[in-house]
């Protein structure tokens, strides 16, 4: 016997009818074009790729079959998927250049007042030379006050102003806007450098298991 495009209860009464318990067969509905759901014990093509319910001879949901996926929702499957393994070689990755950075720390200081005096010779450093290149501004922006004074008495004197004079002038604000330009890529650096340290300090009580002060 072959029972297709019934309605549920419909098909359930005539299967009791027709069939002893025993030769009942498995029965499969999915809903057709119109929304209607219809059962028999088989699917009709058109729905083939639709989600389709099998129920047992007492008519409770046995299996669940779902759908066909679009294409489209494969391919936002498939980017999904892409994505999250991207996020997983990084966060590998991550974790291994951490686990290489906690091993440098620990073989690299000995104690926290390792980490800190590393912190000042490389700060002290710098220190140094920007200390060096405000020495040379003062005795650049000297020397230009001198010019400009010389300069200034040719003009009272309704004297032009030398073309090695100009030049000379120029050149010590190139030199003095230089060293300002200089300093300030060092004070940069300074702070840079001094963020690295206090996260290395923060780093490395982390992997002692020291509190801090």
């Amino acid at each position: 016997m072959s029972i297709q495009f019934l309605r549920l209860p419909t098909l359930f009464i005539a299967l009791s009818l027709a069939l002893p318990g025993s030769a009942f067969a498995a029965i499969k509905c999915w809903t057709n074009k119109e929304g209607v759901r219809e059962c028999g014990n088989v699917v009709p093509p058109e729905y083939a790729q639709k989600e389709t319910r099998t129920l047992n001879e007492r008519g409770i949901t046995v299996e669940v079959k779902e759908r066909a996926k679009t294409a489209e929702e494969l391919e936002q499957e498939r980017l999904a998927k892409e994505a999250e393994e991207a996020r997983a070689r990084e966060e590998k990755r991550r974790q291994e250049e951490q686990a290489a950075y906690d091993r440098m720390l620990l073989s690299t200081f000995t104690t926290e007042a390792d980490v800190l005096a590393s912190r000042d010779r490389a700060t002290g450093s710098i220190d140094a030379t920007i200390e060096i290149s405000g020495a040379t501004i003062t005795q650049l922006t000297r020397k230009l006050d001198d010019l400009k004074k010389r300069a200034a008495g040719l003009e009272r004197a309704g004297n032009p102003l030398p073309a090695d004079l100009k030049e000379d002038m120029a050149s010590l604000e190139r030199q003095i806007a230089d060293k300002h330009e200089y300093i300030d890529n060092k004070k940069q650096e300074k702070a840079r450098i001094l963020e690295k340290y206090e996260a290395d300090l923060r780093r490395y009580r982390e992997l002692k298991g020291i509190k801090p002060q």
